[in-house]
């Protein structure tokens, strides 16, 4: 019995050894694309550069989508923004403000507007 006790003891210690052997080493870092160095093409600005992959700004990957599908999905999430608009406002969201409002803030009268007052002639 005592040679399977040394056994497990001798296994679950070079295990342990194994796991405590710390961190993998750091990682390269990336290639860097090179500085320009002649001048830059008119369209440069459609071009997202950060240094290690440029790429197009606009992704043109989705070309399987057609343009009445793509047309339909962004009227959708307008309609979707106004309706949640129209939802918002229909709960009436000024009644359950508990700060007071503008027309309850004033000290002084409103400012006078418009022309100003014709005095009656005398007689």
């Amino acid at each position: 019995l005592a040679p399977l006790v040394r056994r497990s003891v001798i296994a679950t210690r070079s295990s342990q050894s194994l796991v405590r052997g710390g961190a993998s080493p750091p990682l390269p870092p990336f290639a860097r694309s090179p500085t320009p160095t002649q001048k830059l093409i008119e369209n440069n600005d459609a071009v997202w550069d950060d240094g290690v992959a440029p790429e197009l700004a606009l992704d043109f990957d989705c070309q399987h989508v057609s343009h009445s599908e793509a047309v339909f999905s962004w009227l959708a999430g307008l309609g979707g923004f106004a309706a949640l608009y129209q939802f918002i406002k229909s709960t009436d969201p000024a009644s359950k403000n508990p700060a007071v409002n503008r027309t309850m803030n004033v000290v002084v009268d409103a400012p006078k507007i418009g022309p100003p007052e014709v005095a009656d002639a005398e007689e």
